[in-house]
């Protein structure tokens, strides 16, 4: 029995020296995420849509599945209107922190938007950018959804530096896979998901069961995702696809 006790003791702090080891590393080598490349965008903006299943695509294969399948534009975030290519003027401001909740220190009028096609080159899905701080790092993810601008189709994270183990789990499927169906957005137009720590009786269509042990970075999804479909984000956009489907005709 003793020598039993040991080996489960010796086991249990070989683990926890594994963690430990794991964050140390993490905290000396991995610094804060830099603006991620366009090839890492495309990769992901595929990923969300779901029409890339694996990362071990090349690079040809990911560039030919995007130019056939992904139609990608600009929008006015102050007017929620399409912009074209050659009337793009970009403005840029500072945002004060208490209108900032996602943490991304600035506002650029012009935004990108992705449209996903199928092989009749009908619109299926929107995608948006979606970014905003968690408990380390900058998290970096693209929101999929249906076409009323409101039910989620998809949330990939495809950049971030979160915790391993913890924080990090923004990128498990297991975690990801109960977005599909969630709503984001009201009946008003107006950001309502939730994310909670701890499981209620009853679930709803705006709420999502938060990363255990990782309050902060759940809270920063939260927030990031609430900005960029709210006002200062894609609201009006969104808002007029609700209004208007037809405005994303190619």
């Amino acid at each position: 029995m003793h020598k039993g006790k040991v080996i489960v003791a010796s086991m249990m702090v070989f683990c926890v020296l594994i963690f430990i080891a794991a964050i140390a590393w993490f905290m000396v080598f991995q610094g804060e995420v830099t603006e991620p490349t366009s090839e890492e965008k495309n990769a992901a903006i595929l990923h969300a849509a779901g029409l890339l299943k694996s990362d071990a695509q090349d690079e040809k294969t990911i560039n030919n599945l995007f130019q056939r399948y992904i139609l990608a534009r600009k929008v006015n975030l102050d007017s929620g209107e399409w912009v074209a290519d050659d009337a793009i003027t970009q403005g840029c401001k500072k945002l004060a922190p208490e209108h900032d909740p996602a943490r991304i220190h600035q506002r650029c009028v012009i935004a990108d938007v992705y449209l996903v096609k199928n092989k009749n080159n009908k619109i299926q899905q929107i995608i948006i950018p979606v970014f905003g701080k968690g408990a380390k790092s900058m998290m970096h993810a693209f929101l999929a959804l249906d076409l009323d601008g409101r039910t989620v189709k998809n949330l990939y994270y495809y950049q971030q530096r979160e915790t391993p183990f913890l924080g990090a789990r923004v990128e498990d499927e297991n975690w990801r896979k109960q977005w599909p169906g969630k709503k984001v957005v009201d009946n008003n137009g107006k950001p309502a998901l939730r994310i909670i720590q701890e499981k209620p009786e009853h679930i709803d269509e705006y709420t999502v069961d938060g990363i255990s042990g990782a309050t902060l970075t759940s809270t920063g999804v939260e927030k990031s995702i609430n900005y960029w479909t709210g006002e200062q984000g894609y609201g009006r956009f969104l808002q007029r696809i609700t209004r208007d489907p037809d405005i994303m005709m190619p």
